[in-house]
Order: structure tokens, then C-alpha cells, then sequence
């Protein structure tokens, strides 16, 4: 039996149709399968107060080993309205438009420190070192602090920053790698592009995006 011409054209793109739902199926049904957080949730969220990330030049070591060091650097400052104490302990993780993850510093130096300090213009800033621990209820006993980051290449589009601690929600999904279950926090996207990256032009990282998600 032989196809009318409009009616094998039909049939093809019904077949591709099929074929193409098909494929994505797994991809929905993976994103609908993993947790995502509450509309309204009933645990303890700390007010979570950024500012843009920025790049810092520093110079490093001494003597002959010195060396100019580029960092970026993101300043917050928490605040907790949950009319109860809570301990405190940030997590951060940097996400480059290349897919590298990147973990902030620790160990930071005094010189470091205090050149975070003299470029954010902020005298009460918290070497994130000493930021984690016991946080008192209410804006007088807010906390100002920074997650710095090195290694990070130039010429980069864009990155995430990922912020977890500020919420006592959770969820267990299992892993599909082995089956044992795995506590994801919520966490907050901050998803960031820089336009270009003109000669002598400091790059400044633009929002495109803030959510939260189960990490």
C-alpha cells in the first residue's frame, strides 16, 4: 500500500512528535521527581542580605615570592527575625559558566582580610573564618561578612553562587548511584552574567536570576 504524499508527510511529523515527547519524558519526570522547596515552610529562614560580587587584586606572599593575586569576592549580611537563636554555619559554592565548582577560601590571611575590608569601605566586616557560630535575634546583632574566591579564570561569561545554612529546611531523595538516602538543604541560586570583558574595564556581574533550590 502506497502513501498519499500529504498523507506520509503527516505520518513522519506525527512520528517525530512522538519520538521527541518521548525523549524528553525522562527529563520531566526526573525534574518533577526531585525535591524542590516549600511554598510555605514552617522551618527558620535567616534574612540573607548580597551584594554584587566584585573582583579584588591583592598582592600575595613576600620577598621574591610576591606575586598580584585575583580574587572575587561576595559581601552579605545575615540577620535573624526568627524570634529565636540560631547557630549559624554558611556554605558557599561558586559555579563557573564552564560548569567548575569552585569553594571559597579559608585560612584567610590578615593582609586579605584587610584588603576586603579597605575596597568594601565596611570596618564591621567578619573574617568568614570567625563568621560561623551562635546568631542572637534581631537587626542589632546582624552579621557582615565575605565568601572570597580564587582560582577563578578571566574571560569568564558568568557564574552561580550557591548559598546554603540560611534555612533550617530539608528533604531525603535517594541516591540514584547507590540507593542510600541523601540530605539536600535548601539552598539560594544567585545566577550571575558579565556582559564583556572590555580592555581596562573592571567586568561587573549583572543578575539574571535568584531562586532557591533543594541542594
Amino acid at each position: 500500500m502506497t502513501m498519499k504524499p500529504r498523507i506520509a508527510v503527516k505520518w513522519l511529523i506525527a512520528s517525530a512528535i512522538t519520538v521527541g515527547v518521548l525523549a524528553v519524558a525522562p527529563i520531566v519526570t526526573a525534574r518533577r521527581l526531585a525535591p524542590q522547596p516549600k511554598l510555605f515552610s514552617r522551618s527558620w529562614q535567616i534574612k540573607f542580605v548580597w551584594h554584587t560580587p566584585a573582583r579584588l587584586f591583592h598582592m600575595g606572599g613576600a620577598g621574591r615570592n610576591a606575586r598580584l593575586q585575583k580574587y572575587w569576592f561576595l559581601t552579605y549580611t545575615i540577620i535573624n527575625n526568627t524570634r529565636r537563636d540560631l547557630y549559624f554555619t554558611p556554605s558557599f559554592k561558586m559555579r563557573l559558566d564552564n560548569g567548575r565548582l569552585i569553594a571559597p577560601m579559608v585560612g584567610i590571611t590578615p593582609d586579605l582580610y584587610r584588603s576586603v575590608k579597605r575596597a568594601t569601605g565596611n570596618p564591621f566586616l567578619v573574617n568568614p573564618d570567625l563568621v560561623s557560630g551562635k546568631l542572637l535575634q534581631g537587626a542589632d546583632n546582624a552579621k557582615d561578612s565575605f565568601a572570597i574566591f580564587s582560582r577563578v579564570p578571566s574571560g569568564i561569561r558568568g557564574f552561580k553562587v550557591f548559598v546554603s545554612g540560611l534555612s533550617g529546611e530539608t528533604a531525603v531523595q535517594k541516591n540514584p548511584l547507590n540507593g542510600k538516602p541523601v540530605v539536600l538543604r535548601k539552598t539560594l541560586v544567585l545566577d550571575f552574567h558579565i556582559a564583556g570583558h572590555a580592555v581596562n574595564i573592571t567586568p561587573k556581574p549583572i543578575l539574571v536570576k535568584k531562586y532557591w533550590v533543594m541542594r
